[in-house]
C-alpha cells in the first residue's frame, strides 16, 4: 500500500485556471444586508446619495399622461386602503398625489376624493371630510358615498341641523339609503333632546327673570333699598315672594356680639313682628348665655344706619313688624339678608358696644 503523503498547508489550492467574471451588480455576501439595503425594494429610508435604481423607478410613477400617472396613485391608495386602518395615511398620501396631478379625467378625481375622504373619516378628521366631498359633490351631486360621509362627519361634530339637511339632500338621490335614514333619525333624535333642554333652560331663565322683576317691583313699593357688596350672597339671598298673601319672605340674621354668636331665621315673613320669632328663639336659654340674661324680657333690638361716613346704631321695637323696618329710609339691607343686634337691658357690655358708635 502506498504511503499517505502530508499535507502542506502553504500549498496554495485556489482553482487554477482564469479568473471568473464578476458582474457590477454582484453583491458582497458578507455584508449582504448593507448591499440590499441599497435595492429599492429592501430600502428602509431613502437614500442620502443618489441612487440610479431608485431614481429610475420613481421616474416610471410620472411615465404616462396625467390620466395613467392619476389613476396609477389611485391604484396604490385603493391597496393601501384595503390593508387596513395602519395604511390609511399612505392611502391619503397617493389619493393626494392623484389628486394634485393634471388629469382631465372626473371620474377619478371624484372617487380620489370620496375615497380620501373615506380614509379621513375612520382617522376623525372630520373638517378634511367636509372639504373632501363638497369638491366631489361638484364633480358629481349624486355621488351618494359622498353625502353618506359629509352626513357622518357632520354628526360627528355634533352639527345636527347641517346633519339632517345634508341627509335631507341624499335621499333626494337615493331615497331608500338605509344608512342616510339610519343617521337622520339619530340627528333627529338628538336634536330634540337638546331642543327640549334649551327649552326647559329658557323657561327657567325666564321664570328667574320674572321673579326678579317681581321682587323688585315690591321693593320699589315698599321703599326698600338693598347694597350689593358680595354678588354670591346677594344671589345665594332666599328671598321670595307669596303671590297669595302678596307678601315678602325674607333671610334674616339675629347677631349677639358679646358672644360672637348668631341665629339665622331663613324665612321670616314681612307682616311678622320680631318679637313672634324671638319668643320661640328664647323659649329656653341659649347654651351660650350663661348668666342667663338673653330672655324676651331683657333684650334689646338694633340695626345699623349705614349711611353716610359713620354708622349709627338704631334701637326698634320688638313689636313692630319686619316689614315696617326695611322699609326705613335708615335701614339698608347689605346683600339681599336684613341683619340685626341683639343686646341684654343693663349690661357693661351693652354700654361699651353702644359707646363704640358714638365715637
Amino acid at each position: 500500500m502506498a504511503e499517505q503523503q502530508p499535507i502542506d498547508n502553504n500549498i496554495n489550492t485556489a482553482e487554477a485556471g482564469p479568473e471568473k467574471f464578476r458582474s457590477q451588480f454582484a453583491m458582497d455576501f458578507d455584508n449582504l444586508d448593507q448591499e440590499l439595503s441599497k435595492v429599492p425594494l429592501f430600502m428602509s429610508d431613502l437614500p442620502a446619495e443618489e441612487n440610479d435604481t431608485l431614481a429610475a423607478l420613481q421616474s416610471l410613477v410620472f411615465d404616462g399622461t396625467p390620466e395613467e400617472v392619476a389613476q396609477n396613485f389611485r391604484e396604490q391608495g385603493n391597496d393601501c386602503f384595503r390593508a387596513g386602518r395602519a395604511k390609511y395615511p399612505d392611502a391619503i398620501a397617493y389619493y393626494t398625489k392623484a389628486i394634485d396631478t393634471d388629469c382631465n379625467d372626473t371620474s377619478i378625481m371624484e372617487a380620489c376624493l370620496a375615497n380620501r375622504a373615506a380614509c379621513n373619516l375612520e382617522l376623525k378628521n372630520y373638517g378634511r371630510v367636509l372639504s373632501d366631498c363638497s369638491k366631489c359633490l361638484k364633480i358629481n351631486p349624486q355621488n351618494i358615498k359622498a353625502w353618506y360621509r359629509s352626513a357622518k362627519a357632520l354628526f360627528a361634530l355634533d352639527k345636527l341641523v347641517e346633519t339632517i339637511d345634508c341627509c335631507d339632500h341624499a335621499l333626494q338621490v337615493d331615497a331608500e339609503n338605509k344608512p342616510i335614514q339610519d343617521i337622520r333619525q339619530q340627528a333627529s333624535k338628538r336634536k330634540a333632546i337638546i331642543d327640549e333642554k334649551i327649552r326647559q333652560k329658557e323657561e327657567r331663565e325666564e321664570r328667574e327673570r320674572n321673579k326678579k322683576q317681581i321682587l323688585e317691583n315690591a321693593f320699589k313699593e315698599r321703599n326698600i333699598k338693598i347694597q350689593v357688596e358680595d354678588k354670591d350672597v346677594r344671589e345665594k339671598a332666599n328671598i321670595e315672594y307669596d303671590h297669595e298673601t302678596q307678601t315678602i319672605n325674607w333671610p334674616v340674621f339675629f347677631l349677639y356680639p358679646e358672644y360672637k354668636e348668631s341665629d339665622y331665621i331663613q324665612s321670616f315673613n314681612e307682616t311678622n313682628t320680631f318679637q313672634d320669632h324671638l319668643e320661640i328663639m328664647f323659649e329656653q336659654p341659649a347654651p351660650w348665655d350663661l348668666r342667663n340674661e338673653y330672655t324676651i324680657d331683657n333684650i334689646e333690638l338694633y340695626f345699623e344706619d349705614i349711611r353716610g361716613l359713620n354708622p349709627k346704631l338704631i334701637k326698634i321695637g320688638k313689636k313692630l313688624p319686619l316689614g315696617k323696618i326695611l322699609s326705613l329710609d335708615q335701614y339698608i339691607i347689605k346683600n339681599g339678608v336684613p341683619s340685626f343686634i341683639v343686646l341684654p337691658k343693663n349690661s357693661p357690655f351693652k354700654q361699651e358696644f353702644i359707646d363704640k358708635f358714638k365715637k
